[in-house]
Formats: structure tokens, sequence, C-alpha cells
């Protein structure tokens, strides 16, 4: 085990471990059950609104565990089987989402307690091994422990006082990790393996978009407005990829290290909260474009639900690409993609405000051909793409 305590000037670059990348796969079971819950519960804005709170202790969970990695690099028995107990309750997690606001709230949370639990476990291990990380590791320790406890006592009191409690330890977890965080700067995450572990995540949601639509059209009736849908959604899928992984890098990183400028680093970092929402919103809403009937105009709420969270990804790319464009990074290019980012949202966004009325197979055209504009306009402002 090794700390980055211990940083020479050019940064030792580290890759994900088979071990993280199993662990990974273990979250995309969650994910894709909030996608369920997203495709089935966005008929009310209280349902629609449950699931979507619900990423935040999901994703959180995935980056507890992955930030200590990017801090303490440890390969060991007892840590192996650390991990392998947090993937059993990542399980847990997954298999209670669905009534994670009412029936399998006490499930959920004891799931959610015994992963932070083992979390507290690391940090006190990783206290141990390295003096030089000691004070950094039992701060983490300690208000992991209180927040952990807040998630167990919560599955005793009934709801709605539970979810209170669930507010407060979320809470109690931010305020950790920013406040811990400005203290030790010199502990900064890896500049390689954060930007790399956030793009595994952000594809394995992306991942569950195509599965999605591959889902959709099983048993479908292959016809010719069925299929052009399918490749238009395929096509924004593409696109988001496109221009997210196409700019990943760790300048935000190296610049909260170096600079002490936590703003950026910490908006990089949550900007991928909505980001996530959108993605799995946004696989939610190709499939009721691709299984609506063709040939009437679609529903007001289909409508917000695919315009709204295409125009959510492409806000939180752009606000994404802002927190990058610091004097480390490309500033004056980034600055440019984030403003078509903005742009493109808007105008995503103003179909359904505006009351347009049209087509299934319309919409989701002219969504792709937004989104193919972005690369478009990648290409002809990107120094780095060139044909042949």
């Amino acid at each position: 085990m090794q700390g980055n305590d211990k940083l020479s000037k050019v940064e030792n670059e580290r890759r994900a471990t088979w071990l993280e990348l199993f662990y990974d796969l273990v979250f995309a079971a969650a994910v894709a059950e909030l996608g369920i819950s997203l495709y089935t519960n966005y008929t009310t804005f209280a349902s629609f609104l449950g699931t979507v709170l619900l990423f935040f202790p999901v994703c959180w969970t995935w980056i507890g565990v992955t930030f200590y990695a990017a801090r303490f690099e440890t390969d060991d028995v007892i840590h192996r089987v650390l991990v392998l107990l947090q993937m059993g309750g990542a399980a847990a997690l997954a298999l209670n989402i669905l009534g994670a606001l009412g029936e399998t709230s006490f499930n959920f949370a004891i799931s959610y307690a015994v992963i932070r639990a083992l979390l507290v476990i690391e940090y006190i291990r990783a206290a141990y091994k390295i003096p030089a990380a000691r004070p950094f590791a039992m701060r983490y320790a300690q208000g992991f422990s209180i927040s952990t406890t807040l998630w167990l006592i919560s599955a005793l009191i009934p709801m709605p006082e539970r979810f209170v409690l669930w507010i407060l330890a979320l809470a109690i977890d931010l305020i950790t990790t920013i406040l811990i965080g400005r203290k030790h700067v010199q502990l900064a995450p890896n500049i390689f393996y954060l930007p790399e572990r956030m793009g595994i995540f952000t594809l394995i949601v992306l991942g569950e978009t195509i599965f999605g639509l591959i889902s959709s059209l099983s048993g479908h009736k292959w016809d010719f407005e069925s299929m052009a849908c399918m490749g238009a959604g395929l096509s924004i899928a593409f696109s988001l990829w496109w221009i997210y992984f196409d700019k990943i890098d760790g300048s935000v990183i190296r610049v909260f290290r170096d600079h002490g400028k936590m703003g950026l680093y910490m908006t990089w970092l949550y900007a991928h909260f909505p980001l996530v929402i959108g993605l799995c919103a946004t696989a939610a809403g190709i499939r009721h474009l691709i299984s609506a009937n063709q040939s009437t105009n679609l529903p007001y709420l289909d409508q917000w639900l695919i315009c709204g969270s295409v125009a959510l990804c492409l806000f939180s790319i752009g606000v994404i690409h802002l927190s990058m464009s610091n004097p480390s990074g490309e500033k004056k290019l980034l600055m440019q993609l984030s403003f078509y980012r903005f742009i493109a949202g808007f105008a995503i966004i103003l179909i359904p405000i505006l009351g347009f009325v049209m087509l299934p197979i319309l919409l989701i055209s002219i969504i792709s051909v937004i989104c193919i504009i972005q690369i478009l306009l990648d290409l002809k402002h990107h120094p780095h793409h060139r044909i042949f």
C-alpha cells in the first residue's frame, strides 16, 4: 500500500485494476435499476423526483470507493476481501432500488451503511500503514463513521423521518470531503487515475443507454419508423460519448493540487452527478420514443423526458468543459465548446417549453441533428481532428 503523499515531478500514471473494473460492473446493475425506475416512474413529478434523488446515494457510494483507490494503491488479500464485501453490498443496494422510497427502504439503508462501514475500515487501514497520511485518513474515517451511523439509525426510524437522516448523512459526507480536501491538497487524487475511473463510470451508464435501445426493439415490429428511431437514438448516444470523452483529462486535479483551486475541482467532480442522471433519463426517453405510436404526436410528458434529459447532459458536459478551462488546460477552446453545449441544450429544451407538437420520429431526428452538430463543431475547432 502506498499513498500519493510521495509525489514525484512527473506523477506516476495509474490505471484501473481488474478488481476495480469488476467492482464497476456490479454498480452497472444499480445504474440499470435506476434506469428502469426512471422509465416507469416519470408520469408524476413526485415519483420522478424520488428516483432522481436516489442517484445521489448510489453515485456517492461508488465515488467514495473510487476516491479511496485514487489516493491509496493497494492489492493485498484483506483489501480484496473488503472490496468483495463492498460488491455484495452494492448488489444488495441494486436489488432494493425500485422500492427504496417505500417497502425496501430499510434494506436500502442497511446496504448503504454496510458499504460505507467497509470504506471506513479501508481508511483506518491506510492510516495504520502510511504514517504520513494518518491525519488525513483518520479524519475521513471519523466523518464517514458519523454518516454511516446515521444511516444505520435511519433503518430504525419510520418514514418519512428516515429520509431526513439520509439527507443529513449525505450532507455530512459532502462537508467532510470538502473540509478535509482543503487541508490536505498534497493528497489530491491521482491526475491519471481519477479521470479514467470517472470516464469508465460514465461509459457504463452510456452502455446502459445502448442496452435500453436494444431491449426496446426486442420483439418489436421492425418497420422504417422504429429503425429510424433506433438509428437516431444511437447517434445521440454516440454524440454524447464523443463530446465528453474527447476532452477528458486530469488538468482540474493538477490545478487543485498545485494552486489549491478547489472550486474548479469540485465543479468538475459534481457536474458528473447530473450527467449520469441525464444519461439514464435519455435512455428512458429514447425507449419511450421507439415504443410510441409513430403515427400520432408524442405525448407532452414524453417530450419533456427526452428533451429535458438530453439538455441536462449537454448542460453538464458544458459545465465540465468550463471547469477545465484553466491555465493548465486549453482555455479558449474549452470555453468555446462550453458555449456550444449550452446553446444546444437550450435549443432542445425550448421544444417542450414552446409546446411544439410533433411525431416521435421527427423529434428524435431533430435532437439527433443538434447533437451531431456538436461533433462537427468539435471537428472544426479541434486541432487534433483531421481526416487522414
